[in-house]
C-alpha cells in the first residue's frame, strides 16, 4: 500500500481533512519565506491534531535544527548526509552519489517548477530506479497521482499545491481525490 503525505498544512481544518481522508502522513513546512510556511511551534500545535496511526513531519529548507523537534514523528531535511533515525531526506532533482542504507528519500522537482508531462515522466522513472524507500513529490496532483504510482511505484507520494486553491490553503474535495487515487493505484 503506497504511503500518502499531505504537506504544507496550516490550517487545523485542513490538518482534519487530511486525516479524515485516509492520509498516513501530515506534513509541516518550517520555513520562514516558504508560501506555506509555519513556525515550529505552530507546526506542532497543529500536528498535535494528528490521531495515533498518521505520522507528522517536520519539514526544514536544510538541516534540522539544533533545538529539539519533539512532538513529530518525523524530519524531514534537505541538505544532509549523515541523517539519524526518524529522518526523511530530502532532494531536489536526482539524489547526487550514494544515500545511506534503509532512510527513506523524498524525490522532489526543482522548486517552483511547472514541468511538462514528459518532465513528469522522466521523474517517475528516475524514482523508481532509486534503491531506498522513496517518497515521492514533484507536482502531484489528484489528476497524476495514480499514473506516479504506476510508474514509479514508490514507498509513499506527497503532495502540497496539488491539493490546493491558494498557497497553504487545502482544498478537502482534492485531498480526499488524491488519497483516493493514490491508493487504489497501488
Amino acid at each position: 500500500m503506497t504511503v500518502v503525505k499531505i504537506c504544507g498544512l496550516t490550517r487545523e481544518q485542513d490538518v482534519d481533512a487530511a486525516v479524515a481522508a485516509g492520509a498516513d502522513l501530515v506534513g509541516f513546512v518550517c520555513v520562514a519565506d516558504s508560501p506555506r510556511g509555519v513556525t515550529l511551534e505552530r507546526a506542532a500545535e497543529l500536528a498535535r491534531r494528528a490521531p495515533d496511526g498518521v505520522r507528522t513531519v517536520a519539514v526544514f529548507a536544510g538541516a534540522a535544527p539544533d533545538g529539539p523537534t519533539d512532538g513529530f514523528d518525523l524530519v524531514q531535511v534537505y541538505g544532509t548526509s549523515s541523517p539519524g533515525s526518524g529522518v526523511i531526506l530530502g532532494f531536489r532533482g536526482a539524489p547526487d552519489g550514494p544515500l545511506p542504507d534503509g532512510v527513506p528519500v523524498l524525490l522532489d522537482l526543482e522548486r517552483e517548477s511547472q514541468p511538462g508531462e514528459k518532465t513528469l515522466r522522466d521523474h517517475w522513472r528516475r524514482a523508481a530506479g532509486v534503491r531506498a524507500p522513496v517518497l515521492l513529490a514533484g507536482s502531484l496532483d489528484p489528476g497524476n497521482v495514480a499514473n506516479a504510482v504506476a510508474a514509479a511505484r514508490p514507498w509513499g507520494v506527497d503532495t502540497a499545491r496539488g491539493v490546493e486553491t491558494a498557497p497553504g490553503v487545502k482544498a478537502h474535495d482534492l485531498i480526499r481525490a488524491f488519497v483516493r487515487n493514490a491508493k487504489s493505484a497501488a
